[in-house]
């Protein structure tokens, strides 16, 4: 049987996403688990555009994208991440994919990375971290709404420079890991079905945080799965954004910023559009090629 990656990844049930986002996406999740969305109703949108002086390059007969010296590729991570690309909204594996695309490029001198989502999956995160561990040239980070992963992924990615979008809607912060899981016993029960588990007399901790979980106790599944990565996904941030100011109350139990706040508490360096961070991303590499001409 082919495993549907989508549904995999709900499966796993770790994930870092605002309250809001949760409220919205955990229904559609239970419909994807239950086969009720239609898959072709569905389109994932642009991922990467290539622009030069203000004007996208389009692809060529052959559908090749012929990008002249000195342009600038935006890539969007729009919507719940996960970690791999399915029928309804492009993976980490695809985005990052196409950050590395702009990365090893000649032509691209550098990179617009735009978010604008809740948070998702934990397990997305990873490759973009690795990203930010080998990228060379400049990185510019724009969002409109960046929150939990979107924002781990975001800051992972190592960015030269973070902008808000605007100061109007754009909102950043989320630090936190929420896992839900359902409790379906009493549906089977009422179904007929009677379930049975049996472990082996070595197996004693095999499930035993959410078998205690399912028993209202919370306190395992916390401390071995919830409180690790929520202290890791802390570390990172502060190791990300060493200027970030911790102790203002919320920053890292989860509280979101809108601009003026994000900008003054250290989650952003400044507020602008899209072709503000396009001319951000020329002038780093301006700056980055006239350091080097000087060495």
């Amino acid at each position: 049987m082919k495993i549907n990656p989508l549904l995999n990844e709900i499966a796993k049930g770790q994930w870092a996403m605002s309250f809001e986002g949760f409220n919205f996406w955990a229904p559609i999740a239970q419909q994807i688990i239950k086969g009720t969305i239609p898959q072709g109703n569905f389109e994932a949108g642009s991922l990467i555009t290539y622009l030069f002086n203000g004007t996208q390059i389009r692809p060529n007969e052959e559908g090749i994208i012929n990008a002249p010296k000195g342009t600038v590729a935006v890539v969007n991570m729009i919507g719940a991440l996960i970690k791999y690309g399915d029928w309804c909204t492009y993976g980490a594996d695809e985005i990052v994919s196409a950050l590395m695309a702009a990365e090893r490029n000649p032509n691209v001198i550098g990179t617009v990375l735009y978010s604008d989502g809740p948070g998702g999956s934990v397990s997305a995160i990873a490759p973009f971290v690795e990203f930010g561990k080998m990228r060379t040239k400049p990185l510019v980070g724009l969002y409109d709404q960046c929150c939990s992963a979107n924002l781990y992924s975001l800051y992972g990615c190592r960015p030269d420079y973070v902008m808000a979008e605007n100061d109007i809607s754009a909102t950043i912060g989320s630090i936190g890991v929420v896992i839900s899981f359902a409790d379906n016993r009493k549906a089977l029960s009422e179904q007929g079905f009677t379930l049975h588990e049996i472990y082996a007399d070595e197996s004693g901790d095999k499930n035993l945080a959410f078998k205690l979980a399912l028993e209202g106790k919370y306190d395992k599944i916390k401390e071995e799965m919830l409180n690790p990565l929520a202290r890791k996904f802390q570390a990172d941030v502060m190791n990300f954004r060493p200027n970030l100011k911790k102790d203002v109350p919320g920053v890292l139990t989860g509280k979101t910023f809108f601009t003026p706040e994000a900008i003054e508490i250290g989650f952003a360096d400044g507020v602008g559009s899209l072709n503000t961070a396009i001319d951000m991303v020329i002038m780093l590499s301006e700056s980055k090629s006239l350091y080097k001409s000087n060495v």
